[in-house]
């Protein structure tokens, strides 16, 4: 589920970077699924982690990293969504 999470995050941010070229509403709803997904499963297998013998944070974690890319990329874009669409 970890590396699933990478992916879909990597994912998010590709079809984040063609939706503001394009400005297409399906691309942005594609976006904002992929990098909800990405989140939810991040959090998921870090908390299958936490239960068994904590968070592997001094090795490379997918799900520490996809759920951290999709959280910081749904944010920036959610911000900047609403600046460009107010006004």
């Amino acid at each position: 589920m970890g590396m699933l999470s990478l992916l879909l995050a990597v994912a998010g941010i590709v079809t984040t970077l063609v939706h503001y070229s394009n400005h297409n509403i399906v691309v942005g709803v594609i976006t904002a699924v992929l990098l909800v997904v990405s989140y939810i499963l991040g959090t998921a297998d870090m908390k299958k982690q936490e239960k068994n013998g904590g968070l592997k944070t001094q090795m490379f974690n997918p799900a520490l990293l996809g759920h951290g890319m999709s959280s910081v990329v749904l944010i920036v874009c959610g911000i900047m969504c609403v600046i460009a669409n107010v006004g």
